[in-house]
C-alpha cells in the first residue's frame, strides 16, 4: 500500500472516532439533562438548593450579624424586618411573599431557617420527641428527639417556614448529654455568647442573644403569642432550672449535610464551647469572687472590667431595663385592647394554669410577662441592697469610695432625677391619655392585671379616680379582687394547677425607694426576714409534677455586712407596725404559711409527702 493510500485511511478512521466521539458526547449531554429534569441532584432537592454541604465559621458570622440586625432594628415583629429592604442584610424580592409570625419557642428557629434558605446551607430540626413523663411536653421529664426533618422535606421554604412553627419549648429542655438535639449547652465566656446564641427558660420561654455590652450585660430579642417582640435585658427575670431542664444559654448543634441525603450532627464530644456542668454549678466563682450568683457569674465573665461594679452606673441602667421591659408590658396591653378582648364578658374562671396554656388566654393575657416584670424589679431591689452593702464594708471589687450612706443618698437622686423621665402612656376607657412615671409603676406593681378581660384601668393597676373611667362591671371587679393573690406570685408555676388561692397573702417589699431614703439617713431599712429552713426544701421536693424555684420576700441586708449606723434589729415588721422578737419557731410557723400561700393550700397538694414529724409543725 502506498504512502497516499495509507494517508487517506487514517483520514476515514479519524473522521469516524470523532464522529463517534461527538456522538458520545451528545447522547451523554441528553442523558444528562434527562437525568437534571426528572431526578434532581442531592443538593438541588427538596425547600432549596445547597451552595454547600456545611456552616462555615463566614456563615455562622453572618447569622449572628443578622441576628444582631433584628435586635437593633426596632421592628416590633419578625416579619416587618424580613420586608425592610434598607434594614434586613439578606433582603430579596422574594422575601415579600413570607409571612414570618413566629410566637415563642419556634422564634429562634424560624431565624435560623430563614438564614440557611438565604445562604442555601443545609437546615435539620427535631420534628418530634419523646418523654419520659406525662403532660405538657414543655414541662416533662426525660425529653429527646424523637424524629428528624431537613429542607429536603419541603417541597418550598415557606412551607419548611410553616412546620417549624410548631415546635415548642421542650424541644430545647434536654438534659446536656443528649448529643442528638438541635442545641447544646455552652460553656460561658466572651468566646461562646455572642449574638444568635439561645438562651431557654425552662419556665416556657426561649430568647436569642443580640447584643453583649463591654461591662458584660446581654440584650436578648424574644417572641410572644401576640407575635410581637420584646428586647429584654438578661437577669433574674429568666429562670435557669435544673441541670436536666438543659436551661440557660444553647447553641445550634454543628451538622453536615451527607452524600447519603442525610443531616448528620456533631457529637457533644466533638464540640469544643460544650460544657455540661458550666451552667449548673449552683455556686459559682471568678477570678477570687465566691458565692456569685448564675446571672452575676454569667456577667463578670463576659465583661471587659471582669467582677467590679459601679454602683451609679449599673443603678441607672437597671432602672432603664425596667422601663424597656414596661415599655413591652404596655405593647402586649394595647393589641389586647385592639383586638377588643376586653370588651367580652369575662368567662367567670381562669385557665387551669394561667402561665402556660392556649388560645385566647395565651394571645392577650400577660401573667408570664408581668412575673418576669416583678422579678426584675426584686432584682433590682436586691442588686442595690447588694451594692450599699459592698460600700459598708469596702470590698475592693466596688468602684466607690464614700460610705453606705453616702452611696445610698446618691442612689436615691439618680432614682428621682430618672423616674419622670421613665415613663409609659395609656388611653383609658374615656380616650384620655393617662401617663405613669417609673416610680408610681413600682408602687402599684402588684395591683397590675393579668386578666385580658379587665377594662385597661384595671391592666395597669388604676385606683381612685383614675379607676372611674372603668365600665362598671360587677363580675370583672369581683373577678379582678380574687386574682389578688395570684398578682402577689413572683413565680411562674407551669404544669401545676393556679386556683385562685395560689400565692402569698401579701406581696413582699421590694420597694427600692423607700429603703434608699431610709439609708441614706443612716436608720434601719426594715423589710421581711424570710429565715431559711428545712422546709422549703421540703416543700419543692415536694411540689407535683415540675415546679420552678419559690422566691422568698427580699430580706434585708445581713447585719454584719452594716456599718454601726446601719445595723438592723433582730425584729420582724408586722402589719400592726408593732416590733416583736422572732423565735425560732415563730420563725418555721411562719415559713410554713409563706410556702402554703405559694402552693395555694400545702396541706392538700403535699399530702402524705411531706414527712409527719414536719407536717405537724403547722400551726
Amino acid at each position: 500500500m502506498s504512502f497516499q493510500q495509507v494517508r487517506s485511511s487514517r483520514r476515514v478512521a479519524h473522521r469516524h472516532y470523532r464522529g463517534r466521539r461527538l456522538l458520545t458526547a451528545a447522547l451523554t449531554a441528553m442523558f444528562m439533562a434527562v437525568c437534571w429534569f426528572f431526578m434532581p441532584s442531592i443538593v438541588d432537592a427538596g425547600a432549596w438548593a445547597l451552595n454547600s454541604t456545611r456552616w462555615t465559621d463566614q456563615d455562622e458570622q453572618v447569622y449572628s450579624d443578622f441576628v444582631a440586625r433584628l435586635g437593633e432594628s426596632g421592628h416590633p415583629n419578625l416579619n416587618r424586618f424580613i420586608h425592610d429592604r434598607n434594614l434586613n442584610p439578606l433582603y430579596g424580592i422574594e422575601d415579600q411573599k413570607f409571612n414570618l409570625s413566629p410566637d415563642c419557642a419556634d422564634f429562634p428557629y424560624l431565624v435560623r431557617a430563614y438564614v440557611a434558605y438565604k445562604l442555601r446551607l443545609p437546615f435539620g430540626y427535631v420534628c418530634e420527641i419523646t418523654k419520659d413523663s406525662r403532660g405538657d411536653e414543655r414541662y416533662s421529664k426525660g425529653n429527646r428527639p424523637k424524629c428528624f426533618k431537613d429542607q429536603d422535606s419541603f417541597g418550598s421554604p415557606q412551607k419548611l417556614f410553616g412546620y417549624v412553627t410548631l415546635v415548642n419549648s421542650g424541644y430545647y429542655r434536654m438534659a446536656p448529654e443528649i448529643d442528638t438535639g438541635d442545641t447544646y449547652p455552652v460553656r460561658i465566656g466572651p468566646d461562646t455568647i455572642r449574638p444568635g446564641t439561645v438562651y431557654y427558660d425552662p419556665n416556657g420561654h426561649v430568647a436569642l442573644v443580640y447584643k453583649i455590652t463591654d461591662d458584660g450585660r446581654i440584650r436578648l430579642i424574644d417572641a410572644h403569642p401576640d407575635r410581637s417582640v420584646s428586647r429584654p435585658w438578661f437577669g433574674g427575670k429568666f429562670a435557669l432550672g435544673s441541670r436536666d431542664q438543659g436551661g440557660g444559654f444553647r447553641k445550634w448543634r454543628p451538622a453536615w449535610y451527607g452524600g447519603d441525603g442525610q443531616i448528620h450532627r456533631l457529637s457533644n464530644h466533638n464540640i469544643k464551647d460544650y460544657s455540661s456542668d458550666d451552667q449548673y454549678r449552683g455556686s459559682y466563682e471568678f477570678q477570687g469572687m465566691n458565692g456569685l450568683s448564675y446571672f452575676d457569674y454569667v456577667r463578670a465573665r463576659l465583661s471587659s472590667r471582669g467582677g467590679r461594679v459601679r454602683p451609679l452606673e449599673d443603678f441607672r441602667s437597671m432602672m432603664e431595663d425596667i422601663q424597656e421591659d414596661i415599655r413591652y408590658r404596655a405593647l402586649a396591653v394595647e393589641l389586647c385592647v385592639q383586638a377588643g378582648i376586653h370588651r367580652k364578658p369575662h368567662p367567670g374562671s381562669l385557665p387551669w394554669n394561667i402561665y402556660g396554656t392556649d388560645g385566647e388566654w395565651e394571645s392577650f393575657s400577660t401573667p408570664s410577662r408581668d412575673a418576669r416584670l416583678k422579678v426584675a424589679f426584686q432584682e433590682f431591689f436586691s442588686q442595690t441592697v447588694r451594692m450599699v452593702q459592698m460600700a459598708a464594708r469596702r470590698d475592693p471589687s466596688i468602684e466607690y469610695s464614700g460610705s453606705a450612706s453616702q452611696l445610698a443618698a446618691e442612689l436615691l437622686s439618680i432614682y428621682d432625677s430618672l423616674s419622670p423621665q421613665l415613663t409609659v402612656t395609656y388611653v383609658n376607657s374615656a380616650q384620655s391619655q393617662v401617663t405613669l412615671t417609673f416610680h408610681q409603676i413600682l408602687e402599684r406593681l402588684f395591683d397590675l392585671s393579668f386578666d385580658p378581660y379587665h377594662a385597661v384601668e384595671y391592666r395597669w393597676g388604676a385606683a381612685g379616680a383614675e379607676l372611674q373611667t372603668a365600665p362598671a362591671d360587677g363580675g370583672k371587679k369581683r373577678m379582678y379582687e380574687h386574682e389578688r393573690r395570684l398578682r402577689n406570685q413572683l413565680d411562674r408555676l407551669y404544669n401545676i394547677p393556679t386556683p385562685l388561692a395560689m400565692g402569698p397573702e401579701r406581696p413582699p417589699d421590694i420597694n427600692i425607694r423607700r429603703w434608699l431614703e431610709t439609708a441614706a439617713g443612716g436608720a434601719v431599712p426594715q423589710t421581711e426576714i424570710v429565715v431559711a429552713s428545712a422546709e422549703m426544701s421540703d416543700v419543692q421536693a415536694a411540689a407535683p409534677r415540675q415546679m420552678s424555684r419559690i422566691v422568698a420576700p427580699a430580706a434585708a441586708p445581713s447585719p454584719a455586712e452594716l456599718p454601726a449606723t446601719l445595723q438592723p434589729a433582730p425584729v420582724v415588721q408586722r402589719s400592726t407596725g408593732a416590733a416583736t422578737r422572732e423565735s425560732p419557731e415563730e420563725a418555721e410557723r411562719r415559713l410554713w404559711r409563706f410556702a402554703d400561700s405559694v402552693l395555694g393550700g400545702a396541706e392538700s397538694v403535699v399530702a402524705g409527702v411531706i414527712p409527719q414529724t414536719t407536717a405537724k409543725k403547722k400551726p
